[in-house]
């Protein structure tokens, strides 16, 4: 629900909510109550609704929501670095399943330090380590990769000019927001190019 208001527009009725969202009719209905009580929403008519605040919407989302919090988290060492982990996960689109989230993939959009460590939605961890040549790392790990409880991290993702498949922009700013050390600030700063570029990633099922 959240991913379908920021990701697609202001103005929906219920029905094209539901089905934009693909949650059911009392699950849709309960978040639509919830976000009005919150103030980030409202229903002006029976059976539509406005939103008010996207980024009010994804700031409430990074409460309950987390990388870390909500996928099946495991840690892998790159040997040969974050660089050459991209370029052979750029090669590699139709051997699994994936997203790249966190830094790397914010800075198709806004420009940061170079990441130290790579986040990465996966249907399949151990296939995806074992075609990217990941290690197992007890400590000192550089690459996180996530199972996802949920479909979401998948859906509207975008493919970078090399290839790399990235999460869509709200995605990779809740993960950000949530993220330890200087994530939180790199949210800030995707946050910001979103609300003055709408027209380049918001509207776009």
């Amino acid at each position: 629900m959240v991913r379908a208001v920021v990701d697609l527009g202001s103005e929906w009725t219920m029905r094209d909510l539901i089905a934009a969202s693909g949650v059911s009719t009392g699950a849709a209905y309960r978040v639509v109550d919830f976000l009005a009580t919150e103030g980030l929403l409202e229903r002006p008519s029976r059976g539509a609704v406005v939103v008010l605040d996207w980024v009010g919407v994804l700031r409430r989302w990074s409460e309950d929501y987390g990388f870390v919090r909500n996928t099946a988290v495991s840690r892998w060492i790159a040997p040969r670095g974050l660089d050459e982990l991209v370029a052979m996960a750029a090669d590699s689109a139709a051997g699994v399943r994936y997203c790249f989230t966190g830094t790397i993939a914010a800075t198709e959009w806004a420009e940061y330090a170079p990441a130290r460590a790579a986040m990465v939605y996966t249907q399949d961890a151990p296939a995806t380590a074992a075609l990217w040549g990941l290690r197992p790392a007890e400590a000192g790990a550089n690459v996180l990769l996530g199972e996802p409880e949920l479909n979401a991290p998948f859906v509207r993702t975008t493919r970078r000019s090399d290839g790399l498949i990235l999460a869509a922009p709200a995605q990779v700013a809740v993960d950000l927001l949530t993220g330890p050390g200087r994530n939180p600030a790199e949210a800030e700063e995707l946050l910001r190019w979103m609300k003055t570029h709408e027209s380049l990633w918001r509207g776009r099922g």
